[in-house]
């Protein structure tokens, strides 16, 4: 049996179309690496996803990495970092007008993507698709949490 979703997983084409056609065109503009443009555009979306710890689990990459990349937003001005007020253990980072010119401009491109990827989908099937997706991303958050206990 044909699994599209897997398929569409698996095959990578996601990645590379997001990655040709939201971070390619943000690249030739500000210099920037993948990485850099994913982080500054996470900030700009989530803004509970600001520490090093969530920005590494969010995109499943080690602390080390993610710390000098943001340390070299930071002395780009791209980012500022900012000890948490509450928990002085936690630093928080957020984007700056630099870099939200920047976020700006990728989620306008994400927007027309999006269009692009639903354009023939009738509404009650997006809805659907909308539902059953949720229900997944309910399902691996419960096998995560029992993977975790385990």
């Amino acid at each position: 049996m044909n699994n599209v979703v897997e398929d569409i997983i698996r095959s990578g084409k996601f990645k590379r179309l997001i990655e040709n056609i939201l971070v390619n065109d943000a690249k030739q503009i500000t210099g920037l690496n993948r990485i850099e443009l994913v982080i500054i555009y996470l900030l700009y979306r989530y803004d509970e996803l600001n520490t090093l710890t969530d920005i590494s689990g969010y995109m499943q990459m080690n602390k080390g990495h993610i710390s000098t990349t943001l340390d070299g937003l930071s002395k780009k001005g791209y980012i500022i970092c900012q000890r948490d007020e509450a928990d002085h253990r936690y630093f928080r980072y957020r984007i700056t007008e630099k870099a939200e010119t920047v976020a700006v401009n990728m989620d306008n491109s994400w927007a027309e993507i999006s269009k692009k990827l639903v354009r023939k989908i009738d509404k009650n099937d997006l809805e659907v698709f909308h539902k059953v997706g949720k229900r997944i991303e309910d399902n691996m958050e419960e096998m995560l949490e029992e993977y975790r206990k385990n």
